[in-house]
């Protein structure tokens, strides 16, 4: 091994090229370089002699690394690459831009939003490195960084893991003695004096639960600004680990809400079964009492994903109490309201109704990744028992004790939350269904159990009926919720002019048909219920008042008199009302994680800035991309963000909702979801942004297509109530024109790169076997050769062939078709580590080179509460 030395500018590792030195210390020096191959920056860390030249750690750190590297979580730092050069082993990861958080405490202890939005994502960093088997046990300010945009990132997992030889066992000696005051030497350290939990003082082999224990730590020193653990020596610190508390939050400068003392009290029990069992449940127990960090949080948009990427764990005693106990804070009135908690599963909640006598609950839950399924519980209970019914949901009861159930149900393309299926009766206490219609998107039942109300699409816009076949509203964009009124006279619903997005009205039919709005527009609703008496609709809604950017509990009388009832951190759905005025609900963390790969053959990343990014387009040399966040802190009309691929911090573009990205990364073509007819074009880079309006026509939420030249694009739209078709609009300017003489419900289309042809999708995500392709010379069409369940992405660069995916629950194939033989292959397979609450994978992306994709993952876990006013 040479002689380890600073390493001068212009020099290579190989085909790495140093740019300037960033730091050094213990574990070794850390420069900033260039990758040559890939065109992107990077930070190359030289490791230590000591680990460098022996052969059993060096190995042991090579595994280590595979595992971090594998992790590919956004809290953790990348690990792209190890490798050996002029006799000098190193480690390359990705550059991060920000401070480490103990150069952030230096100013002080940091407020309560920062504390718990940091504390989330170092939970969920945790967790995923826990699952993969991987124990940091050196977790400390140090060694957390937090980017410019918030992100926080976990570093040198497995750098501080303890020497095989130095293993120790409990009864082997006295504890650990660390050199140079507090810390171990490089490589050879267990742990940091004040952060190491009690089990690694004595020398005792550990477990995840360890770095729990240093994460309270951590959480303590942000809260007051000072150490859990401190004394003159090392010695004195491990003694006050394993023998007293830290000091009470009385003795620091800033009040400490009691709710994350207990937390971070529970952190640092001494003994690990008295601690978080797992990360998950701490980040869900953080959550639970400080709300969602705006990196893993936001308000429910968009068509194809409702973002917000969440780590909601379903056991948590200590959440229920926690939770129960905020809640009961904001019920206005003297009496202090009740939460129970009825499902205690990890996943996703779509459907829940109280059996006629309140006592127990029905629901439909999709629990680990599984199908969903319906089951019954009695509330106060613990144990839900299956109804045998799978492939089902929940959408309405009877007082006679019938269910109306959707069964079969397949969730539609571009969208997460979704579905369609055959409406069934059925007994609540389960049976063989009877089924009544097909191709139905959402009922209800009446309370007598003699009628339903559905909402249908046969073949135009989706349209309510009540009774079957009696058609009372119809829209463009979608209609959710239905419910009939205790009298059986009118029917509400939810009206969400945008299709797939949850923006909305509470709307009510007319005795003598139409329809009328109760709100004013919500920027997300989900849920509503009838009061017993019938002269109120409670439901779930963000963005009709100030106090909360998340779904809160509202009441509306059928004058159009709105009030809010509480507010819980995190979503809420609301599902059903019980005769003695309880409320049952889910209690949600939504989130959406943007990935990409660029290269296609790379690990794949999350570049989610808050938590809740959709439609990524990437440049066609797969050096940037472009999406749209929305949750807290963003607009009504959403947020357009463009990041470069090579570590750089994305850039805020302006509001909008993003159709595409010019080929050369130039400029991004947003919609504005409040004004339909608005088109925003907004430069990356230098220029000003140009809005431009296409009335009659209204954009409908959808990818565009460039025309050769990228000087003209195709996008999906409608005029008045006429069915979508597409236009084709210029950068120049002028009218949209529709691009072929072919009219009909469109939902998707794709120009080829010679401009000849067009890939036209099936009805509105409903049949994609309707697609088609269409000269645009002649207007001759033939069948596009997809299969059932098959959604066109893109065209191939080679104008033969198109990008095709075939999505599941929670995995998703994507394949590369001829467009005349139909001959595929698969081009890509994924599927995400965790299935859990994974409602889809969608708006999948591929550059026509196909050398990056991009796709969204969305994730939703709930839980069912019982709500008792007084």
């Amino acid at each position: 091994m040479a002689a380890q030395m600073a390493l001068n500018p212009g020099t290579t590792l190989g085909p790495y090229e140093i740019m300037s030195p960033l730091g050094a210390g213990g574990m070794g020096e850390v420069y900033r370089a260039t990758d040559t191959r890939l065109e992107r920056v990077i930070a190359i860390k030289i490791l230590p002699q000591a680990v460098a030249a022996d052969a059993e750690r060096l190995l042991r750190f090579e595994q280590e690394a595979k595992s971090v590297a594998a992790l590919n979580h956004p809290n953790i730092l990348s690990v792209h690459d190890i490798g050996e050069a002029r006799g000098i082993r190193y480690i390359v990861t990705e550059l991060l831009d920000g401070q480490t958080l103990r150069e952030i405490l230096a100013n002080g202890p940091l407020p309560l939003r920062r504390t718990v939005e940091y504390g989330i994502q170092i939970a969920q960093g945790l967790a995923a490195a826990h699952e993969k088997g991987v124990v940091h046990r050196d977790l400390k300010p140090e060694n957390l960084f937090v980017n410019k945009d918030g992100r926080v990132k976990i570093l040198d997992f497995g750098l501080a893991k303890q020497n095989p030889q130095a293993a120790r066992r409990p009864g082997d000696g006295a504890p650990l003695q660390f050199p140079n005051g507090v810390e171990t030497a490089a490589g050879l350290a267990l742990g940091t004096a004040g952060y190491m939990s009690p089990e690694q003082v004595r020398g005792e082999v550990v477990d995840h639960r360890s770095d729990i224990f240093s994460f309270g730590a951590v959480l303590y020193e942000m809260l007051s600004g000072r150490r859990a653990f401190k004394h003159d020596t090392a010695a004195e610190t491990m003694t006050a680990v394993l023998k007293e508390d830290p000091p009470d939050f009385s003795q620091t400068e800033t009040p400490i809400a009691a709710g994350i003392g207990r937390v971070m009290r529970r952190c640092m029990e001494k003994s690990p079964e008295q601690r978080f069992q797992s990360a998950k449940d701490l980040g869900f127990a953080l959550e639970a009492l400080g709300g969602a960090p705006h990196s893993t949080a936001g308000h429910p948009a968009l068509a194809a994903a409702r973002p917000r990427m969440g780590t909601l764990i379903a056991v948590a005693a200590v959440m229920a109490a926690a939770l129960a106990a905020y809640l009961a804070g904001t019920r206005i009135g003297v009496e202090p309201a009740r939460f129970e908690r009825v499902t205690f599963q990890r996943g996703y909640i779509k459907g829940a109704r109280f059996t006629p006598d309140g006592q127990n609950v029905i629901y439909s839950a999709a629990w680990e990744g599984r199908p969903y399924e319906v089951f019954t519980t009695r509330v106060g209970g613990h144990n839900a028992r299956p109804l045998e019914l799978k492939n089902a949901l929940v959408v309405g009861a009877s007082t006679a004790g019938d269910l109306a159930a959707l069964i079969n149900v397949r969730r539609i393309p571009t969208t997460s939350w979704i579905h369609v299926g055959t409406l069934a009766r059925l007994s609540a206490s389960g049976g063989t269904p009877r089924e009544i219609l097909e191709a139905v998107w959402d009922a209800d039942i009446s309370r007598d159990g003699k009628q339903f109300a559905v909402v249908r699409k046969p073949g135009g816009p989706q349209q309510l009926e009540y009774p079957i076949g009696n058609v009372l509203f119809k829209t463009s964009g979608y209609i959710s919720h239905p419910r009939i009124s205790p009298d059986g006279q009118v029917v509400a619903f939810l009206e969400h002019p945008l299709f797939g997005d949850d923006r909305g009205y509470v709307s009510i039919t007319e005795p003598n048909g139409g329809a009328r709005r109760l709100t004013a527009e919500a920027s997300a609703v989900d849920g509503l219920a009838w009061s017993q008496d019938g002269r109120q609709l409670w439901f779930a809604a963000a963005g009709l008042d100030t106090q909360s950017a998340e779904r809160t509990v509202h009441a509306v009388t059928l004058a159009g008199k709105a009030r809010r009832i509480f507010g819980v951190p995190g979503d809420v759905t609301v599902w059903d009302i019980a005769s003695d005025g309880r409320l049952l609900f889910t209690h949600e963390n939504i989130g959406s994680a943007q990935m990409v790969a660029s290269p296609a053959d790379a690990p794949e990343r999350n570049v989610t800035v808050l938590g809740h990014g959709v439609n990524g387009v990437v440049s066609s040399d797969g050096k940037s991309i472009a999406f749209t966040e929305s949750g807290p802190g963003t607009p009504n009309d959403y947020l357009v963000f463009f990041r470069h691929l090579d570590g750089s911090a994305a850039v805020e573009l302006g509001e909008g909702s993003i159709f595409g990205m010019t080929p050369d990364g130039k400029y991004v073509v947003a919609g504005v979801p409040s004004q339909p007819t608005r088109l925003r074009i907004l430069p990356t880079g230098a220029g000003e942004p140009r809005t431009f309006d296409v009335a009659p026509v209204q954009l409908d939420h959808s990818s565009i297509s460039w025309m050769p030249g990228a000087r003209a694009f195709v996008f999906l739209g409608h005029s008045g109530t006429a069915m979508q078709r597409a236009y084709r609009f210029s950068l120049d300017g002028g009218a949209a024109t529709p691009l072929t003489s072919r009219e009909g419900a469109q939902s998707w289309n794709r120009v080829s790169p010679d401009g000849k042809f067009v890939l036209q999708g099936g009805s509105a995500g409903m049949d994609w076997a309707q697609s088609v392709i269409v000269d645009l010379a002649t207007g001759a069409t033939r069948a596009a050769p997809l299969q059932e369940g098959e959604a066109p992405i893109d065209w191939d660069q080679d104008g033969s062939h198109f990008f095709a995916v075939a999505e599941s629950e929670d995995s998703a194939t994507i394949f590369r078709i001829d467009a005349v033989t139909g001959s595929r292959e698969v081009w890509r397979k994924i599927r995400p580590s965790d299935p859990a609450g994974t409602l889809s994978l969608s708006h999948f992306f591929v550059t026509p080179s196909g050398n990056a994709y991009a796709y969204n993952a969305v994730r939703v876990l709930s839980a069912l509460y019982v709500y008792s006013p007084k």
